[in-house]
């Protein structure tokens, strides 16, 4: 990885797992692979020498299952991902995870800013879902719509952001122009007005500044999101069967 020296790793016992010589002429991503002993349930990184950067570590298991890797950045937004990620790095990280599903959710941060969203809001998640393509061209991807976003009105009432319908509106777009997947997670919770009900109700699904969800909140939208792959993959499977009938 980029400007490491030396590090090596160990597991709770003290027994060295393996060392890597990061020093390096050329600024590039590289992995290392240590097999873990049955069992463990405390690794210890240890740099030896010089300045390390790590950029993530993956404890995964050789079995079957899913594997869900998130890069959530506080504040994130399309633009940060056009105008901020190092290209050629990003390329690299994406195809040595070789997903088989890109999930692309960015637009609640976007939603206030209506001369963005109508100048360059598009523009900007094109790139987005091109960069994708060409690092993973065979990995399906999937835009994930931003959930509904509160603010008090002139009458102090919960409602929706003006600008967010017309933001999904153009995702859903851009997900037909650009063959991907499309989940429009403000419909599928319910629309206008959501986080309003979600505040007043009991449970509280949503915090006081109506925009992030509280932890049953977030498991509605989880349960919406799996319930849609779901059915998605059976309808996959059904075609795929009179397909080859």
């Amino acid at each position: 990885m980029l400007a490491w020296r030396f590090i090596s790793c160990a597991s709770r016992a003290g027994e060295k797992l393996g060392a890597v010589d990061t020093a390096g002429a050329s600024k590039e991503p590289a992995y290392q692979t240590f097999p873990l002993n049955p069992g463990a349930r405390e690794i210890k990184l240890r740099v030896e020498r010089g300045t390390v950067r790590l950029f993530g570590v993956s404890f995964e298991r050789n079995a079957p299952g899913v594997i869900y890797n998130s890069l959530g950045l506080n504040g994130g937004q399309v633009q940060v991902v056009v105008r901020y990620f190092e290209k050629s790095q990003w390329t690299e990280e994406l195809r040595h995870q070789h997903p088989d599903l890109v999930v692309i959710n960015y637009g609640t941060n976007e939603s206030v800013y209506a001369d963005y969203i109508e100048r360059s809001y598009s523009g900007e998640l094109r790139q987005v879902i091109e960069r994708v393509k060409a690092a993973v061209p065979r990995a399906s991807v999937l835009i994930m719509s931003p959930m509904d976003r509160g603010q008090r009105d002139a009458d102090s009432r919960i409602a929706t952001v003006p600008t967010l319908p017309r933001l999904v509106e153009i995702q859903r777009q851009m997900a037909l122009e650009e063959h991907c997947a499309f989940f429009n997670t403000f419909q599928a919770m319910g629309g206008a007005g959501t986080m309003a009900r979600w505040y007043e109700s009991e449970p509280r699904l949503v915090s006081a500044d109506f925009t992030h969800p509280l932890p049953a909140g977030a498991r509605k939208v989880g349960v919406l999101l799996d319930q849609a792959l779901e059915s998605g993959y059976r309808q996959f499977k059904l075609r795929e069967q009179r397909r080859t009938r």
